[in-house]
């Protein structure tokens, strides 16, 4: 009895170690499980870790460069606005200087005018002595014919003064029109002067006088000999003139001497001319130039055509 009872308690101690066993062992393999588990945690917030310390970096120099670039913005603000001061107190200075530059072409403009009415009344005075002269030698001559007392002598004397009146009149007004040019470049230059300062539109009324001017001498120089004195140097000028002008855009154009055609649209003044061939229509004579500014049109032609039709 005594052994059974100690076999009964042997056996349920022995069952209840082997229970306490496996559930120790189970709980150690759970235990072991989570320790897994922790470690894939730790390992995966480790890589997590990495990649914010990483990225946090890149931010940290992200932020300095943009703070670097910041204060480069801010110098080149403050350069700027230094710039910007520096360029409203020159252009007050140039405001100021432009002013008194219109004001002493203008004045130069009003002396110019004033010489060239000067000059052209001396001129005016000259040629009209001159024409006189000559009405004076043809009333002489004609007189001399009506009283029957004229000879072959007297007529060729009357034909070289008459020449020789001819000839002055044109070096006079070749030597007007060489002074004439003269001041006009000088003219020219002080309105360049001004121009390269100024902005907008140039004033074109200089430039238009001048190819009117040009019209004539060139319409001159047509009828006249070469052998005139002072001939060459007004070509020399006015090619000078007008090449002065094409440099700054300006196009003047002459039409002097090329068949006319219905098609031209200019105003035009027809003049009969028997010595040209029957059908032939020349332009012989400009009033005004056609002038030109960037290619763009500014003055229309006025010509002169003679025709034989």
């Amino acid at each position: 009895m005594k052994y059974y009872f100690l076999s009964t308690i042997f056996l349920l101690g022995f069952g209840f170690s082997t229970l306490k066993a496996e559930d120790i062992s189970k709980k150690v393999e759970s235990l072991r499980i989570e320790v897994n588990s922790l470690k894939v945690q730790k390992e995966y917030l480790r890589q997590e870790f990495n990649v914010l310390s990483s990225k946090n970096a890149k931010t940290e120099r992200q932020i300095s460069e943009f703070q670097s670039a910041n204060k480069k913005l801010v110098s080149t603000i403050d350069s700027l606005r230094n710039e910007c001061s520096t360029l409203v107190a020159n252009q007050k200075t140039d405001k100021s200087e432009l002013v008194n530059s219109i004001d002493k072409t203008n004045e130069l403009i009003q002396a110019t005018e004033n010489v060239l009415s000067s000059r052209t009344v001396w001129g005016a005075c000259g040629l009209a002595i001159l024409l006189m002269a000559i009405i004076a030698t043809v009333f002489a001559f004609f007189k001399k014919i009506k009283l029957g007392t004229t000879s072959i002598g007297d007529v060729r004397k009357a034909q070289e003064a008459l020449q020789a009146a001819q000839t002055k009149m044109q070096e006079e007004s070749v030597k007007l029109d060489n002074q004439l040019l003269a001041i006009v470049q000088k003219q020219l230059d002080a309105s360049v002067s001004q121009s390269n300062k100024a902005t907008g539109e140039p004033d074109h009324s200089l430039v238009v006088k001048l190819a009117d001017e040009i019209a004539r001498i060139e319409t001159n120089l047509s009828k006249m000999d070469k052998s005139v004195r002072g001939y060459k140097q007004l070509v020399q000028a006015k090619d000078r003139m007008i090449n002065n002008v094409r440099a700054n855009g300006y196009e003047i154009i002459s039409l002097l001497g090329q068949e006319y055609n219905d098609g031209m649209q200019f105003q035009t003044r027809f003049v009969p001319d028997e010595s040209l061939p029957e059908g032939k229509r020349i332009i012989t004579g400009m009033i005004k130039m056609q002038v030109n500014y960037n290619g763009k049109m500014i003055q229309p032609a006025e010509i002169v055509v003679s025709q034989n039709i």
